[in-house]
């Protein structure tokens, strides 16, 4: 029917309608197993029955004496029974005779079984039942086969000669009254043609079909003009439904409407019944938008589906006609029929009945940009659809999920996109279930696994959701889960969902609760020493450092506490500048350790700078630090302070993790310079590389390493030697003892090499500095939720400024200030004219750092102040608070002069 549904009706003595019993029926019902089947052709003999779907695969039922069913073995058959011997070779045509049937595959041969009394098999021999389908090999040698016909007992094929590229028509089977359209003396005592026989017609005809019936004893045949030339005519296929929609007939239909003004017209009434017949129909959609080109069978990679095409009919569809009743119907027929696939009404036995779940995420109807003033109902579509999808069997699950990984991006994104707001929508409007978002998620969560399977086909954020990062109920979601409540649902046993600032958040809980272990501990220390608490307890983890000495007095009481008193590091640190005013209410510790870590980068040899990477530096592989093995005096002179430990000068590995330790848990930003390849080994907590990794550090050393691997170095009789005084020692890589190099042994020369040119002789700079950031962070559970690149933001900050527009939107005035103050005006100006390096020691004077928050510039809290000074004083910062004084400059040539003046010498409290 149009709806796509096999209907049957009729006798039903041998089980022909396939309802499972044997009642006769005068009136049209469905046949429950082929129910959402995509069911292109339906055939029938005496009393069996056949139905072809758009995929090539044949089921059969009902009288099965002679094996016309092609099932192995003459047993009758009640309800439809896939024939497993075509599911390999994919049906294209199919016919069926009193007592036989024939099947077309996609490769042009023709399969014959059942009754062949009469040869009507073609197999050049008389059978009274052949149960299994056997090829129909005389045809074979022809050429390709096109089109096939049964009558009573006899045999048609259509056939395309190899060499002629001509269309035939061969007969065999039973000829006594013509049917064959051969003259009886080339028939067997006159009756029967036992191989296929070729009918004489007339060269100026092309053959368009072939026809008889499964009672009939004669033969049709539809005949054109042939074309000019010896051109190759196609056939018309029989295995394209024929209510399968077409994207480029819907568009041509609805673009004709619209030129004819017709919207309100006949037709247009009459297309939006049909859309909605066929887009609230599974059979339809599962036979719809098939590609052309390529095998009718679907696999684990091919789903058959052209989605390009999906999108455009959506498209027309929804936005090129613009019609209410035409969208209002379709927005039904996705509720419909994702309820149905909820009911778990849909066979999941073939990947065919699988491909409606690709064409609906694809339904614009379902996208937050379109749905609210669209489709009001639909969160009740994607409720379902997400249901259905989660009730699968898992065999069935994995199926999809193995085509939605193999997709563009473009389409992965639209199904994550799809769910993602269909979990806010949820959490967001009032009167929702909660409980959905939960099972939204757990498909999510499947999907973010088959991201991670594709190497991130998409960015880590395409799966963050902002609503639930943003949620108040983020800590106690973070306290069930740290208490592993298995049977309670909580956002942390899903990180992907949260953003880097929403793990920033969880990892500042786990730093306070650190921090007021860590002075419990200090206390207990102190009672056990028998010292009074007051005189000795600290409560903070307190440095005081010249400036001048900036690298030796802070690296060597960092030494110190390490060695002697780690617990202290999970304590706030405070930093006191000597011979400074100030007090560090947060803007001292973050110099501190930005001084420091510069520091390191420009007067030690701890680190070198990648060659193909300009700007990123790695561990070189020394143990002497400094140049030439000489530590400069102004980082040995630190005797008049206390806590303090020369030894440091051989540590520069873990002072370098320390200093990143306590950023992190301090929440400070840092200027990072290291490969990013460490942010991994700093989640994973140890140092571990593989050869793909060489691609993101050394990538000419690894497309050399690829070649070595691709080449076929059996052949070059290759062998490792290692040169020694006086002679040349071949050396057997592995423990094979063979004589030349193979392949496994080339496999583990690379991955050798990788691994040495990675780490190799700095492993131990590379684990001391993970060891000790690890340690100096004092993570808690919350750690366990970063990936690499949360652990990067929450390091480094976002690596692009961003917009300085979003900080001069979000930026607040006090002292006097506002935003229409002309000084304000003139600040803005000159800073929007800045160049990044400015814009940078801008946020560095201002701020303590030069790299934007995790959400970007807006989320700075930045403030600006009138200052009470003259007018020929520079502007001075607060960087604890993240505020800029500016006293009442009169012009923009003055405002200009005094910023850029203080940015270029920004050292020194009151200025930075």
């Amino acid at each position: 029917c149009r709806s796509g549904r096999a209907l049957v009706f009729g006798e039903n003595k041998h089980g022909q309608l396939g309802l499972g019993d044997f009642v006769s029926s005068a009136t049209p019902k469905p046949v429950p197993a082929l129910q959402c089947r995509p069911v292109v052709r339906l055939c029938c003999g005496a009393a069996h029955t056949l139905a072809q779907t758009t995929t090539g695969l044949l089921w059969a039922w009902g009288c099965n004496e002679h094996g016309q069913l092609g099932l192995g073995d003459v047993r009758p058959r009640f309800r439809p029974e896939q024939v497993k011997a075509m599911r390999v070779s994919r049906c294209v045509d199919v016919a069926a005779g009193s007592r036989h049937t024939l099947a077309l595959s996609e490769r042009g041969l023709v399969f014959a079984c059942g009754a062949g009394g009469s040869g009507q098999l073609g197999s050049g021999g008389i059978a009274e039942a052949e149960p299994y389908p056997r090829v129909v090999d005389a045809l074979k040698e022809v050429g390709r086969c096109l089109l096939v016909a049964c009558g009573h007992s006899h045999s048609l094929a259509l056939v395309r000669n190899e060499d002629s590229l001509r269309d035939c028509v061969y007969g065999w089977g039973l000829g006594s009254s013509g049917q064959l359209g051969v003259p009886r003396e080339r028939l067997e005592d006159r009756k029967f043609a036992l191989l296929p026989q070729r009918l004489r017609l007339d060269t100026s005809l092309r053959v368009v079909d072939i026809t008889s019936g499964p009672l009939a004893h004669h033969t049709f045949i539809l005949v054109a003009a042939a074309p000019p030339g010896d051109g190759q005519h196609m056939v018309a296929p029989r295995h394209s439904l024929r209510t399968a929609i077409d994207a480029e007939e819907l568009s041509q239909t609805l673009r004709r409407l619209v030129a004819e003004h017709e919207a309100d017209g006949a037709q247009v009434k009459a297309l939006t019944k049909a859309v909605g017949a066929a887009f609230s129909s599974v059979s339809v959609l599962n036979a719809s938008f098939r590609r052309h080109e390529g095998p009718l069978g679907l696999s684990e990679e091919v789903s058959g589906v052209d989605l390009l095409k999906v999108r455009k009919a959506y498209r027309t569809l929804v936005f090129e006609l613009k019609s209410s009743e035409l969208i209002a119907t379709l927005g039904r027929a996705t509720l419909s029929i994702c309820d149905e696939l909820s009911k778990q009404r849909v066979p999941t036995d073939d990947p065919e009945n699988l491909c409606v779940f690709l064409v609906l995420f694809e339904n614009p109807l379902l996208l937050g940009e379109h749905r609210t003033s669209l489709f009001p109902g639909f969160h009740l579509a994607l409720q379902r659809l997400t249901a259905a999808v989660l009730s699968l069997p898992k065999d069935s699950q994995r199926l999809l999920f193995g085509w939605l990984k193999r997709l563009p991006s473009e389409y992965f994104g639209r199904v994550v996109d799809v769910m993602q707001q269909y979990v806010t929508f949820t959490l967001t409007q009032p009167g929702q279930n909660r409980s959905d978002a939960s099972a939204a998620v757990l498909m999510l969560n499947t999907l973010w696994d088959l991201n991670i399977e594709m190497d991130g086909i998409l960015p880590e954020w395409c799966f963050h959701n902002s609503t639930i990062s943003q949620s108040e109920e983020l800590q106690e979601h973070y306290n069930q889960w740290q208490q592993q409540q298995s049977l309670v649902f909580s956002y942390c046993k899903y990180p992907f969902l949260l953003d880097a600032e929403a793990k920033r958040r969880l990892l500042y809980f786990d730093s306070k609760l650190k921090m007021e272990s860590s002075m419990q501990e200090l206390v207990a220390q102190t009672w056990r020493q028998g010292l009074p608490v007051e005189s000795t307890f600290e409560q903070l983890l307190q440095f005081r450092v010249r400036r001048e000495h900036l690298l030796g007095d802070f690296c060597g009481q960092l030494w110190w506490r390490l060695q002697n008193k780690p617990t202290c590091l999970g304590l706030p640190l405070s930093v006191e500048f000597v011979g400074e005013l100030g007090v560090d209410a947060g803007g001292l510790r973050k110099e501190c350790l930005q001084l420091g870590l510069r520091q390191l980068y420009e007067r030690t040899s701890l680190f070198f700078e990648l060659e193909e990477l300009p700007g990123l530096v790695w561990f070189r592989p020394t143990s002497k630090y400094f140049d030439k093995d000489f530590v400069p005096e102004d980082c040995k002179a630190a005797s008049q302070l206390e806590l303090h430990s020369p030894e440091w000068v051989h540590h520069l590995p873990e002072i370098a993790g320390a200093i990143v330790g306590l950023a992190v848990f301090n929440g400070i930003y840092l200027d990072l310079r290291i490969h990013p390849l460490v942010f991994r080994f700093l989640v994973q907590r140890q140092v571990s590389v593989a050869f793909e990794d060489l691609l993101a550090v050394q990538p000419t050393l690894h497309r050399s390493l690829t070649s070595l691997r691709k080449a076929d170095v059996r052949s070059l009789g290759l062998a490792w030697s290692v040169r020694l005084p006086g002679a040349t020692e071949d050396t057997d890589l592995g423990s094979s003892g063979e004589a030349f190099v193979g392949p496994s042994e080339v496999e583990r020369f690379v991955s050798s090499y990788a691994e040495a040119a990675l780490v190799g002789a700095a492993r131990k700079q590379v684990e001391g500095f993970v060891n000790s950031a690890v340690g100096c962070m004092a993570v808690g559970a919350a750690f366990r939720l970063c990936t690499a690149h949360d652990l990067e933001l929450l390091i480094c900050g976002l690596p692009d400024l961003g917009q300085f527009k979003d900080l001069e939107a979000s930026c607040s005035y006090v002292n006097g200030f506002t935003a229409d103050s002309p000084t304000v005006r003139y600040f803005w100006q000159a800073v929007h004219s800045m160049s990044e390096v400015f814009k940078r020691k801008l946020l560095l004077f201002s701020t303590g750092c030069d790299r934007a928050p995790i959400l970007g510039l807006k989320a700075l809290n930045f403030t600006i102040g009138l200052s009470a000074a003259d007018l020929d004083h520079l502007p001075t910062a607060n960087t604890c608070v993240n505020q800029l004084n500016l006293p009442r400059y009169s012009s923009l040539e003055m405002t200009r002069d005094r910023l850029y003046a203080s940015l270029e010498h920004h050292a020194g409290f009151g200025f930075a």
